[in-house]
């Protein structure tokens, strides 16, 4: 079996309250692997964003491990571990998080001008993803002149555009009516495929969950098969 793009060994993460200690996650484990599709399901507050946020680096565990492509994140500085971020995961959250100021195109170049690319090679990486994700006659248009259906899809191009080992989605689909929430699922499945991309996906919507490989059910701080 090849290695695991992450792994989450033993991990809890408990918040302080006051005087109080609140145990989000406990002794969790979760391993994602190359190319598979995972839904996390759950009741709101079950500490699904927060396992998602661990995952990709973006919050420390208060025990136990995360590795990422077999690095312990916690055994790297923030400048390696944003580097390792910005080549091996890509994020999608509920709400597109695009820069208003910015065209789609402009907004799908960031990940790669972070990277150092130049901006030319940039362009036409980020206009050959906004074509995958069916915007190739907005890609000019700011956020504020597209649907809320087309600045996802752009939030998604601009996850993937770096082809990332993992893509992680927090309630991708949230904010969107079942219409399009169906319309970007499928995309996201369709691209993950077609990239070899793994895909890990928390949602709310049982029905959209059951469409991944593995669905894992949030429980009292640890994760079942659902």
């Amino acid at each position: 079996m090849s290695n695991p793009i992450i792994l989450a060994q033993q991990v809890s993460k408990t918040y302080q309250d006051g005087k109080l200690n609140v145990s989000v996650l406990r002794d969790l484990n979760v391993r994602i692997d190359e190319g598979e599709s995972v839904s996390i399901i759950g009741v709101s507050g079950s500490g699904k964003s927060t396992l998602l946020h661990l995952l990709g680096g973006l919050d420390v565990p208060s025990s136990g491990s995360i590795e990422l492509m077999g690095q312990n994140i916690a055994h790297i500085n923030a400048a390696q571990l944003g580097q390792l971020r910005n080549r091996y995961l890509g994020f999608v959250y509920q709400f597109h998080h695009l820069l208003a100021e910015f065209t789609a195109l402009e907004n799908v170049m960031m990940p790669l001008l972070i990277g150092k690319m130049d901006k030319e090679t940039a362009s036409k990486h980020a206009i050959a993803m906004l074509e995958k994700v069916g915007l190739k006659e907005r890609m000019m248009h700011r956020p504020t002149e597209l649907s809320g259906g087309e600045r996802q899809r752009a939030a998604i191009a601009r996850a993937l555009v770096n082809q990332p080992k993992c893509l992680l989605a927090d309630e991708p689909t949230g904010n969107l009516d079942r219409q399009n929430a169906v319309n970007v699922l499928d995309m996201m499945l369709e691209l993950k495929n077609e990239l070899g991309t793994a895909l890990v996906v928390v949602t709310h919507d049982d029905q959209l969950a059951q469409r991944f490989e593995r669905v894992l059910l949030m429980n009292d701080g640890q994760l079942q098969a659902a």
